[in-house]
């Protein structure tokens, strides 16, 4: 069934599409597309050409690139971020990726616990499960959460607190995507509606007081530094329509959905998906950012929600008004500071580091970190920084990608490594002679044993 409507449903305020009353700025602007949000598609023949993006990835942005590269010169209308929410199995990615497309932006998916225990050279963490003495280093991930959400002692607190720094990190390397180059992200999710799984989690018990607490502390002290999404796209359901479609995905795409007690759950889900995602936060959210919503229980039309981003009333906003703020910054200068900030990436995650030592179901005990740390280092690719593991074929010192650039560290494994802890031991000098003989033999598990 195509798309109801482009408003938003009870509880959130109506946001006007049709409404063409623009104000002017009260601070002149450095380049007229900054503080103008129109965003136009592809066929409608209104978008202009960008120029050539700025190399970020491997050579990064600092100070001196800011004196000869400026960064609004890159912005058109679609620099922008459009974030695709609401409950699972309605094909958001599916409509995303047709979004994004049409729009001219880039797709980024959503960040998964595949993120955190595959590394980017392709070998997953998780095949060394049968290697970790303590439970709690056993990896736990959205299939097991479905199958049960209060395994591994705090399994589902860890994955959540996983979770929550590499989305974080997602969003982070998208503006930074946006800033050098100027082309728009569509990604799904996003660090600002993280706590609705968080509230939702220890409503019904499943995760620890402390947990929760540690949460908030971490999303305090690094959500201001980030830039509200310019456009939410909500796709509804109701419960019953959303619970047949994962029941019917689970017989073929998502087995371990089957007979869920997260999915067949009532109470949870109406919980998390409809009272807080939909009617809390979505109202907040729709201060700062434009927000669509549609019925989606039978699909829809891309080019139906197209047609109503098009006719968006986002131009021209006053320099108080809280629509758009985050991304009015009116000099060139501090457009240049905040790109420098989300290239450097690592300026910004350092603010998870915070002094709250009492989530004992996120924190491992001294004997549990020895283990994880005894074993970690053996996926090959993570033992240094991603490009630097000549081990699996990383070109020579010479030709390595500068250990500071944008896309040496956002590819760099999510979990704890350090080969200095293993270093001398007899233990991992028969490990590593014994390794060599298999991977020189052929064998496939040359490093899971």
């Amino acid at each position: 069934m195509a798309a109801l409507s482009s408003k938003l449903g009870a509880g959130v305020p109506t946001i006007g599409l049709l409404a063409n009353k623009g104000r002017i700025l009260a601070v002149g602007a450095v380049n007229l597309k900054v503080p103008k949000a129109n965003i136009y598609s592809k066929t409608s023949g209104m978008l202009e050409p960008r120029l050539k993006p700025w190399p970020y990835e491997t050579i990064g942005f600092n100070y001196l690139f800011h004196l000869i590269d400026g960064t609004t010169k890159r912005f058109n209308d679609n620099s922008k971020m459009v974030v695709v929410d609401g409950p699972p199995a309605l094909e958001k990615s599916k409509f995303a990726k047709e979004l994004a497309d049409e729009l001219d932006m880039v797709y980024v998916p959503p960040v998964s616990m595949e993120d955190y225990y595959v590394n980017y050279d392709g070998y997953d963490l998780r095949e060394l499960d049968h290697k970790f003495h303590y439970l709690r280093n056993v990896s736990f991930d959205e299939k097991k959460f479905a199958k049960d959400p209060t395994a591994q002692d705090g399994g589902l607190d860890r994955m959540l607190d996983h979770l929550q720094h590499m989305r974080y990190a997602s969003y982070l390397d998208a503006l930074a995507h946006i800033f050098n180059t100027g082309r728009g992200i569509v990604t799904e999710k996003s660090p600002y509606s993280e706590h609705v799984y968080v509230e939702a989690a220890y409503k019904q018990g499943w995760i620890a007081k402390t947990s929760r607490t540690y949460f908030y502390k971490k999303r305090e002290n690094t959500l201001p530094f980030l830039l509200r999404p310019n456009l939410i796209i909500y796709l509804d359901a109701p419960l019953d329509v959303v619970q047949s479609k994962i029941r019917a995905r689970a017989q073929t795409t998502h087995p371990w959905e089957k007979n869920s007690p997260v999915y067949e759950n009532r109470d949870y889900m109406q919980h998390c998906y409809w009272d807080l995602l939909k009617k809390d936060y979505l109202k907040e959210a729709s201060v700062h950012s434009q927000v669509l919503m549609y019925d989606w229980s039978e699909g829809g039309d891309t080019e139906v929600v197209v047609e109503d981003i098009e006719r968006l009333n986002m131009d021209y906003w006053d320099k108080y008004d809280k629509q758009q703020k985050d991304w009015r910054m009116h000099t060139e200068e501090n457009y240049a500071k905040r790109r420098l900030e989300f290239t450097r990436r690592r300026l910004y995650l350092n603010y998870f580091n915070i002094d709250y030592w009492h989530a004992d179901k996120v924190h491992a005990t001294q004997p549990e970190s020895e283990d994880f740390l005894k074993y970690s280092h053996r996926v090959p690719g993570s033992r240094y920084m991603h490009g630097f593991n000549e081990e699996i074929g990383n070109s020579s010192t010479l030709f390595r990608p500068s250990w500071y650039s944008h896309t040496a560290r956002a590819k760099d494994v999510k979990y704890a490594v350090d080969p200095q802890f293993v270093k001398g031991s007899q233990e991992h000098e028969e490990y590593v002679r014994k390794r060599e003989e298999k991977k020189a033999a052929g064998e496939k598990r040359w490093w899971q044993f």
